[in-house]
C-alpha cells in the first residue's frame, strides 16, 4: 500500500501516525509528499549528503505533535529581539494574530490550513525532511508586498517552539513569500525555545522574487542545545533584483539549513552568507545550492563557523551555471576557526559549469586562535579571555556586520559572549 513505512522503520511509523491523526486537513500535496517521502526513505550514512550528519539519536526519539499554547504579551517580549519592526508571531507552528501586528496597506498576509488552493512552488532540491515538513505542515502563511512598494521597517517572524520533557515536540513552520515588481524588503526569522527541553522544528520558506527587487533577509536559529532544526529555503530570482540572505546558527544538537536558489533573470546580484558555532557535540550541517541560470548575474557567497569542543561543522556548497548563463561571476568562500582540536569541520564546495565566458571560484580555510596574536595583545596589558574575545569577534564581524540593523548585530554579539566565554569562565 502506498504512503505505509516498512515495519522496522521507528521514526517513519511514527511520523505516518501523526499524518493520519490530522488526516482531514491533509491536502492531495500534502499526501504527494508523504508518498515522496516513503518512496526515499530515511537516509543515513550511506549517503553521500549525509555522510557527516548523524541522524541516530533523532530517530530514537518519542514523536508528538505540538498543543496550542497561549502566551501573553509580556512572555513574548522577554524572548524576542526588541525590534522596531512589523512582528508575525508563531508558537508551535500556529500564528498567533492578537501577537502580532503589520500594516496590511504594505503587506498582504494570509495564514490558512495548508495548502488549500495555493499556488507553491516546486522545491528546488527536494529531499526526505523537505518532504516530510510540507507533509506534516498544518499551516502555511503567505505574505504578498504588492509592485512598487518599500517596507519602511522590517517584517520580523518569530517562531517559538515548545519543548517537552519526556516526548519530542515535532513542529512544523510554513512560509511563502511573494516580492512583486519594484519592491524593497527586510525579513528577518527568530527561531527560539520556549524553555530547555528537546524539540523538532521543521522549517521552510520560499520566495517568489520579480524583477527589480531588492531583499534582505537574515535567520536566526537560537533554539537550545536539545533542539533539532531542520530548514529548507528556497529563493527563485527574477531580472536585476539584489538579494542577501545571512543565517546565524547557534545551540542545535543537529541543525541542517539548505538555501537554494535559482537566478532565473538577468543581472542580478546574489550574497549568500552564514556564521556557525556548535559546541559540546552538537553539529551543525550548512548547506547551499545556486543556480544561474541567465547571464550578467552576481554571487558571493562567505559562510565562517566558530567550532568549539567535539562539535562538528559540515558545509556542502554547490554552484550550478548552465549553459546560457554567459558572463556570471560567482564565488564561495568557507572559513572555519577551530577553538579546540577535538571539533571537526567536513568541507565540500563544488563547481558545475556549462558555460564559457565565466568567472567562479571555491575556497576554504581552517586554521585556529594565533598564538602570537593573544601574545601580542597581552603584552598590552589585555586579558587572556579578553584577546581571545576580540579575535574571534573579529573574526565573526566581517559577516555581522552586513547586516546594517544594530539591534541584530548585537543580539548576535551577545550570543556568541554567552556561549563562547562566559559559559567558559
Amino acid at each position: 500500500m502506498a504512503g505505509l513505512p516498512k515495519k522496522n522503520d521507528g521514526a517513519l511509523h511514527q511520523w505516518h501516525n501523526l499524518f493520519y491523526i490530522n488526516s482531514i486537513k491533509r491536502s492531495e500535496k500534502a499526501q504527494k509528499n508523504w508518498d515522496q517521502l516513503i518512496t526515499i526513505g530515511i537516509p543515513d550514512v550511506k549517503h553521500e549528503d549525509w555522510k557527516y550528519t548523524p541522524l541516530d539519536k533523532l530517530l530514537s526519539q518519542r514523536f508528538v505533535l505540538p498543543t496550542m499554547k497561549i502566551l501573553d504579551i509580556n512572555e513574548i517580549n522577554k524572548i524576542s529581539i526588541n525590534l522596531n519592526s512589523f512582528r508575525l508571531v508563531f508558537v508551535n507552528g500556529y500564528f498567533m494574530p492578537t501577537l502580532s501586528f503589520y500594516d496590511n496597506r504594505i503587506f498582504e498576509v494570509k495564514n490558512t490550513i495548508a495548502y488549500k488552493n495555493i499556488n507553491l512552488p516546486e522545491p528546488i532540491k527536494p529531499e526526505f525532511f523537505l518532504h516530510l515538513n510540507e507533509s506534516l505542515t498544518e499551516e502555511i502563511t503567505v505574505i504578498r508586498l504588492s509592485k512598487n512598494k518599500n517596507t519602511p521597517i522590517p517584517l520580523y517572524l518569530l517562531h517559538i517552539t515548545d519543548g517537552y520533557q519526556n516526548d519530542l515536540n515535532t513542529v512544523n513552520y510554513r512560509h511563502h513569500l511573494i516580492l512583486e515588481d519594484n519592491t524593497k524588503a527586510e525579513i528577518i526569522e527568530h527561531f527560539t525555545t520556549l524553555n530547555t527541553h528537546s524539540h523538532f522544528t521543521g522549517s521552510r520558506l520560499t520566495f517568489n522574487i520579480a524583477n527589480n527587487v531588492n531583499l534582505k533577509h537574515t535567520k536566526l536559529v537560537f533554539e537550545n542545545t536539545n533542539s533539532y532544526h531542520f530548514s529548507h529555503n528556497d529563493i527563485i530570482v527574477g531580472y536585476n533584483s539584489e538579494i542577501t540572505s545571512n543565517t546565524f546558527v547557534t545551540e542545535s544538537n543537529i541543525c541542517r539549513h539548505n538555501t537554494s536558489i535559482k537566478l532565473d533573470g538577468k543581472h542580478s546580484d546574489v550574497k549568500v552568507n552564514s556564521l556557525s558555532l556548535p559546541k559540546n557535540q552538537e553539529t551543525t550541517d550548512i548547506r547551499t545550492y545556486l543556480e544561474h541560470n541567465n547571464s550578467n548575474c552576481k554571487s558571493r557567497q562567505i559562510h565562517k563557523t566558530i567550532v568549539l569542543e567535539k562539535s562538528r561543522i559540515v558545509f556542502n556548497g554547490h554552484i550550478k551555471v548552465s549553459s546560457n548563463a554567459l558572463k556570471t561571476d560567482g564565488t564561495m568562500i568557507n572559513n572555519n576557526l577551530l577553538l579546540c582540536n577535538q571539533a571537526e569541520v567536513d568541507s565540500k564546495p563544488q563547481l558545475e559549469i556549462y558555460a564559457d565566458d565565466v568567472k567562479c571560484s571555491h575556497g576554504v580555510t581552517m586554521g585556529c586562535i594565533d598564538d602570537e596574536q593573544i601574545y601580542y595583545l597581552r603584552t598590552r596589558g589585555i586579558k587572556e579571555i579578553d584577546a581571545q574575545k576580540m579575535l574571534v569577534n573579529a573574526f565573526a564581524l566581517e559577516l555581522i556586520e552586513l547586516l546594517e540593523n544594530d539591534v541584530v548585530i548585537k543580539a548576535i554579539l551577545n550570543r556568541i559572549d554567552k556561549l563562547i566565554f562566559r559559559e567558559n569562565m
